[in-house]
């Protein structure tokens, strides 16, 4: 047996050897590994200087496409700084693998996006109409008599088929609430999707057995508008 103090066992001879070529590659892997990896795999910040890339588009290239169509196009991971020449981002900002785009109507598009990705779409371009936001349900209903503790409970609540904004004014300018003897209702207004709510009114804002008027305008994502006129009764108070 020979001892070999440098690895703390002993070994025969031709062990030793083989000990010692071993231990020289693992020292020369070690030494490389700062430079190389030695054979690992590349690092996450190695693969983001690869461009993302594209998985799919929505609607497919080829097909037709209206002004003001949404466009998706979905990357295998998060391209970046995604643009086109022949549609606008929207919203202007977007995270994750998918980007959405606005059609501007035009049949090229080029995309490009962060570490060189580019990709060019071919779209036949038809002249589409959009129908304006639909008022689908609405609390309290229009002429509907409605008790004054389920107003100020809930407040006044608009649905609608599409997502709505407030065109070019704020939400809280949006509606117009008028009551008997020039009664008028600053109403707070929040809008989420295709829900807008206003109020709830506090006690004392609305009475029992008088009759108010809504009037507003609210707009889909393409600018076509829709007015809104409600007529709201308060029923009777019961006590």
């Amino acid at each position: 047996m020979t001892g070999l103090p440098w690895y703390g066992v002993g070994v025969d001879g031709g062990l030793a050897v083989r000990y010692r070529r071993a231990l020289r590659f693992l020292l020369a892997c070690g030494a490389v590994v700062a430079v190389s990896g030695c054979g690992e795999a590349p690092s996450e910040d190695d693969l983001t200087l690869e461009p993302a890339y594209v998985i799919g588009i929505r609607p497919a290239p080829g097909g037709v496409i209206c002004e003001g169509q949404d466009i998706v196009v979905v990357f295998n991971r998060d391209p970046g700084d995604a643009r086109c020449d022949a549609a606008r981002l929207y919203p202007d900002v977007q995270a994750g693998s998918l980007r959405t785009f606005w059609a501007t109507g035009r049949g090229t598009l080029s995309f490009a996006w962060d570490n060189g990705g580019a990709l060019a779409v071919e779209y036949h371009v038809a002249i589409c109409e959009y129908e304006p936001p639909m008022l689908v349900s609405a609390f309290p209903d229009d002429r509907e008599p409605v008790s004054l503790d389920a107003l100020q409970e809930r407040g006044i609540v608009l649905v609608f088929d599409v997502e709505v904004y407030s065109g070019s004014v704020d939400w809280d300018e949006a509606f117009a609430l008028t009551g008997p003897d020039g009664w008028a209702w600053d109403a707070p207004v929040t809008a989420e999707g295709r829900r807008v709510t206003l109020g709830p009114p506090a006690p004392g804002v609305f009475e029992a057995d008088q009759t108010y008027g809504l009037r507003g305008v609210v707009t889909d994502d393409r600018g076509n508008e829709t007015e809104i006129s409600l007529t709201i009764v308060i029923a009777e108070d019961d006590e």
